[in-house]
């Protein structure tokens, strides 16, 4: 009686799993990117026909138009505004786009190459220098927050099949199955909750070659609170107009011009 209660409950687990899945795959079609719109396909066309002609003002306008509009790749947009900006001379903005793509889109080889040569033309260091730190941390944010549920959900269902056929079978090929998927399971977790204690952050990316300055009130007369490196990246927590008031990762606090930062994120 006890084995089949085992197994009956297995059973019952494997299809709960499944149902959760199966919901999971239909209300993320809500993080899909949205569907092409006329008027964003026309600004990032007019805006890769401006870079080609040389004019760059009016292609960051029209990247920036093909941005707000949200109806194309958002990681080709950024790109493109990354490219723009390292014409117009501006290599550290130009990282900060550049940033914000690889953000958006992890694994565009591309947007890789573009950051670590803008960063070289800017003086800084390189955004991924091979060490053990940076590699771990390229390996956790690898997916998107989207990619790296379907993962695990797709990780359980298998492991709900294996405990199944554990349960009804037996044999050392079923628990060495299912001890296979427990264990890429948890692996598989680390960029999910990595990216699920991202959702909802402001970061910021510092533009000024000679930094940012931080001030007290959101005026230029106000206090001097600190001033904020070339290229680091901090937490916006509120902003009035022209200005925005950020955290760094040492604690400090305050005020800066809007114009200083560039947003790494959708979140406005």
């Amino acid at each position: 009686m006890h084995s089949l209660l085992r197994k009956l409950a297995l059973v019952a687990a494997l299809f709960s799993c499944l149902s959760f899945f199966a919901g999971a795959r239909a209300a993320d079609l809500g993080w899909q990117e949205p569907p092409s719109s006329g008027a964003a396909q026309d600004a990032f066309a007019a805006g890769v026909q401006s870079y080609r002609d040389g004019a760059w003002a009016d292609a960051r306008a029209n990247f920036l138009e093909a941005l707000a509009a949200r109806g194309v790749e958002r990681a080709s947009v950024l790109r493109n505004l990354g490219n723009v900006a390292y014409r117009e001379g501006k290599p550290l903005e130009a990282a900060g786009w550049f940033t914000a793509a690889v953000r958006e889109a992890p694994r565009d080889a591309e947007a890789w190459r573009n950051l670590e040569f803008v960063r070289r033309e800017a003086g800084l260091d390189p955004a991924d220098r091979g060490d053990l730190r940076d590699t771990a941390v390229r390996l956790a944010t690898m997916l998107r927050l989207e990619e790296a549920e379907r993962l695990v959900l797709s990780l359980l269902a298998l492991l709900a099949l294996a405990l199944v056929w554990e349960a009804l079978r037996g044999g050392l090929a079923s628990k060495v199955v299912a001890c296979s998927l427990s264990v890429l399971l948890a692996l598989a977790f680390v960029p999910y909750a990595v990216q699920w204690s991202a959702q909802g952050a402001r970061p910021q990316f510092v533009i000024q070659p000679e930094g940012a300055a931080l001030n007290s009130e959101p005026r230029d007369a106000a206090a001097l609170v600190g001033r904020l490196a070339p290229a680091s990246i901090v937490e916006q927590i509120d902003a009035l107009p022209g200005w925005v008031r950020v955290r760094s990762d040492a604690g400090l606090s305050g005020w800066s011009r809007e114009s200083s930062v560039l947003s790494l994120s959708d979140a406005r």
